[in-house]
């Protein structure tokens, strides 16, 4: 059952009649019988096969002195079902690696430990004291900076707090220890069904389904995001500014960055992600969800409930309405099942947001009254736009 606090968000749209997706989604379109052009224009995934992974994989066996990769888990499902395929069906010698930007739920800590000890892996931390207690300090501006001037095209950059320069990270220890290989998922970490459209949709700028960018759309991200933060003056703070301008730079452009000696495969570009098949695979060997939400996604980064949260109240869906939109394209759910999914699993993790907002020093009330306000102005606006 929905608590008092879920029962006022824009539940009640319209949703496209072969997927989820609701009318509040960015760039939507609905045809005379209510399809979305999400699922006009939608192509199945295709993969490039485990003939070829396996080849790819054999160039670089025995290739480093100890590892032959490196495989970045962060105790989410999709990551140790990658590591365990790397090591269990693909023998790799592989070593697990942690970037702990200070935001891992226990769910993670506790879900790597088991998942590498169950498959007898070494594992690696990264994690900079002094960089966690900044990160924290930093959102905390950001977030009070939102509050007071909120942008629906900036809630991921104010909340996402994930350390930008992760994947660099990894690639540089790679290199520096003297491993040819970096395996994840697509984009390191993430599956096919993982990428959003909505997350810069509002700006008129959409990722391939690869979660790609062209450098041109990058170039494009770069200046609205930075016009988003120059708006804002509540930003205006020096560790903020440093912290945007170095973040940006290696995200939108990280190859540039990157150490020439070390490749970066994605396990979900040669084989098929499929839930089911993950979820029982790695349950064998330790992995557990959470207890307090049905969702067995994102369920290792704590930022991701208040994501959710602040998305849902102001236009009523979140990322779960995009991935099980996804999931129905590709006929692993129905769409009935999508829909009762998203009942509970989008729901966000009181226990997290609670804890969460407190130390952030907002009240979930505070909270309320800044995105129903925001919500009053930009939903028209958002419903004007959308096309039937």
């Amino acid at each position: 059952m929905l608590g008092y606090e879920f029962m006022d968000f824009p539940l009640d749209l319209r949703r496209c009649t072969r997927c989820i997706l609701p009318e509040t989604f960015p760039g939507i379109e609905f045809d005379e019988y209510g399809v979305c052009n999400y699922c006009k224009d939608y192509e199945p995934v295709k993969v490039f096969g485990e003939e070829e992974l396996r080849k790819v994989l054999d160039r670089y066996r025995g290739k480093g002195e100890k590892y032959d990769c490196v495989v970045a888990i962060s105790g989410g499902r999709d990551s140790s079902y990658v590591l365990y395929q790397v090591v269990e069906k693909y023998k790799m010698r592989a070593l697990a690696l942690t970037v702990d930007a200070g935001f891992l739920t226990p769910e993670a800590y506790r879900n790597i430990e088991a998942i590498t000890r169950a498959l007898g892996v070494d594992h690696v931390w990264l994690r900079d004291e002094r960089h966690v207690e900044m990160a924290w300090k930093n959102l905390k501006i950001r977030f009070h900076a939102w509050l007071r001037k909120p942008s629906i095209n900036t809630i991921v950059p104010t909340l996402n707090v994930a350390d930008k320069t992760l994947n660099l990270q990894i690639y540089r220890y790679a290199h520096d220890n003297g491993i040819p290989l970096v395996i994840g998922g697509n984009n390191v970490g993430n599956c096919t069904f993982e990428q959003e459209h909505f997350k810069t949709g509002y700006m008129g700028i959409f990722p391939n389904e690869r979660g790609y960018y062209s450098t041109l759309e990058k170039i494009k991200l770069s200046f609205l995001f930075t016009w988003e933060f120059v708006k804002n003056p509540f930003n205006y703070h020096w560790s903020v500014i440093r912290e945007y301008a170095s973040g940006t730079l290696v995200y939108f452009f990280e190859s540039l960055f990157k150490p020439g000696n070390v490749d970066v495969i994605g396990l979900y570009d040669y084989v098929y992600w499929n839930e089911n098949e993950i979820l029982s695979t790695i349950s064998k060997i330790g992995w557990r969800g959470a207890d307090d939400t049905t969702a067995t996604w994102r369920i290792d980064d704590m930022m991701y409930p208040l994501i959710d949260y602040i998305y849902l109240r102001l236009v009523g869906f979140n990322q779960f309405d995009e991935f099980y939109s996804k999931l129905i394209r590709e006929g692993q759910i129905s769409r009935e099942e999508a829909l009762k999914r998203c009942l509970t699993d989008r729901i966000p993790r009181r226990t997290i947001l609670s804890s969460l907002l407190e130390k952030l020093g907002v009240t979930r009330e505070e909270l309320d009254e800044v995105l129903d306000s925001y919500r009053a102005k930009i939903l028209p606006k958002i419903l004007k736009n959308h096309k039937v």
